[in-house]
């Protein structure tokens, strides 16, 4: 066979190419994948070789000053309940053992309103001011039952003293005592009477210092919060037993929840309660009434659950939308689930180590719309990132394609 310088060229070439292939094949298996922590190793790391490599791909430097700096918060793995979530949609209403319905106790004209419609109020604030016939007739007779109380206790003290000095006869001390007593009976009565159509104790007290104003009521609110309604017009002639203002104490209100019959077993008394409103308002909640009776026309129970709302953010007729935490087995390992992020189609968690923290592929078994179960990956009392974690998942896949990019 004939060799030619050609031929020799071309044996040399191949011989070359092949043996920089093997070696670019080598290089690019020996870089271990990292791995998911398992039982029995303490640290989930592979501590051969390999381990620098994974610290390259996995690893996030980060401080404890840049950690607070970017809102990072930590929490530790530790058993907790992972409950059942129930999805609801409801409807905001004030609280009802927080409200009042002022009604008049007596017709009348309204001369004064005081108070507009959304206005706060304090316990004892004038509402408005009406002019009662009725009420002018009790006041009347109010006072000529105290006049007569007071002529009547004079006179028995009178007659008292002259039967005791023998003077006059006891039969004029009896008559004497039984007309103060029901002078007495008589002013009560009187006085009973303006209570219930509305007058407190000092507008009572003061009445003989102001006998030209017998017709006015000064209709006041029983309690502190804000005028959520309204029904009175200057000039207008009101019966009683009318509704002329629903004052709320908005400090906390009430969600009415429909849930129906399929979950309604699952609700207790107590449960936590999550709900999202308009503008991406968030509020935490508990369950206070379960309903006992399904609605026939919509097979569905009404719920309550109270929110606070200390900042008034929350308003009557609101809608919101959440979930009710319906209870669970508790979860050997649990994490808040902003914990959670997704890396190259892994779960992952960031556990905080030394250095900052490292990316941990864990498998994640029940789950909420506020924890999760870690079945695999995470030991009890290691801490994890749950607040702004899309930063290191950007962190950890800018290492990721660095590193490939090496290779």
């Amino acid at each position: 066979m004939n060799i030619t310088k050609k031929h020799v060229l071309i044996g040399v070439s191949a011989i070359a190419l092949l043996l920089a292939g093997g070696f670019a094949v080598k290089s690019f298996t020996s870089t271990p994948k990292p791995v998911a922590a398992k039982a029995g190793d303490g640290h989930g790391h592979d501590h051969g070789e390999g381990e620098g490599h994974e610290e390259e791909g996995g690893a996030i430097h980060m401080d404890a000053a840049t950690i607070t700096r970017s809102k990072i918060t930590l929490v530790e793995a530790a058993p907790g309940p992972v409950s059942r979530d129930i999805r609801v949609t409801g409807t905001v209403v004030a609280d009802a053992d927080k409200m009042v319905h002022v009604t008049l106790r007596v017709s009348g004209i309204v001369t004064e309103v005081h108070k507009r419609l959304g206005e706060q109020v304090l316990p004892g604030d004038v509402l408005l001011v009406l002019d009662s016939r009725d009420l002018a007739d009790a006041k009347a007779e109010y006072l000529s039952a105290l006049r007569q109380n007071t002529l009547a206790a004079t006179t028995l003290s009178r007659e008292e003293g002259l039967w005791r000095k023998q003077v006059s006869a006891e039969q004029d001390y009896l008559t004497a005592r039984a007309a103060a007593e029901t002078a007495a009976i008589a002013l009560a009565a009187a006085k009973q009477r303006l209570t219930v159509l509305g007058l407190s104790s000092a507008e009572i007290a003061g009445l003989d210092k102001q006998p030209f104003s017998l017709g006015r009521l000064e209709v006041r609110s029983p309690i502190a919060g804000r005028v959520i309604g309204k029904e009175a017009v200057r000039g207008e002639l009101l019966s009683a037993e009318k509704e002329v203002f629903s004052v709320a104490d908005l400090s906390s209100v009430w969600v009415e929840l429909p849930v129906y019959a399929a979950d309604l077993p699952a609700v207790k008394e107590g449960q936590p309660v999550s709900l999202t409103g308009q503008g991406g308002r968030n509020a935490e909640g508990k369950v206070v009434a379960a309903g006992a009776t399904l609605d026939p026309q919509t097979g569905a129970a009404r719920v309550v659950a109270a929110l606070d709302n200390a900042d008034g953010e929350w308003r009557p007729g609101d809608f919101g939308s959440g979930s009710i935490q319906a209870g669970g087995e508790v979860a050997d390992i649990a994490v808040p689930a902003t914990a959670l992020q997704m890396l190259n189609g892994d779960s992952v968690v960031f556990v905080r180590n030394a250095e900052g923290f490292e990316s941990r592929v864990v498998e994640v078994g029940r789950r909420n719309s506020r924890f999760a179960e870690i079945t695999f990956g995470l030991f009890p009392g290691e801490q994890v990132a749950t607040g702004n974690t899309f930063l290191l998942k950007a962190e950890a896949s800018r290492g990721e394609a660095s590193h490939s990019h090496a290779h």
